[in-house]
């Protein structure tokens, strides 16, 4: 049995907690929803400016002040 660990636990169950989904993430980043997947399951790498725009998103759908750290910190 493969691990099936998703490589930003944290985005991912913060997204859970407030009924969010990766597809409206990609909408607010102005990407695809295919790219923010890709991104999310580490088959792409996350830039400064991506990242600091998940960090916006939830500030503003959420009014959570996540740090940087610990929206990317590795499920590894």
């Amino acid at each position: 049995m493969g691990s099936n660990k998703k490589p930003y636990p944290n985005i991912n169950a913060e997204l859970a907690r407030a009924g969010l989904t990766a597809a409206m993430l990609a909408d607010y980043m102005g990407m695809t929803r295919q790219n923010v997947y890709n991104k999310l399951n580490g088959k792409a790498a996350f830039t400064l400016k991506d990242m600091e725009t998940i960090q916006e998103f939830f500030k503003v759908k959420t009014g959570g002040n996540f740090t940087l750290d610990y929206l990317f910190k590795s499920g590894e």
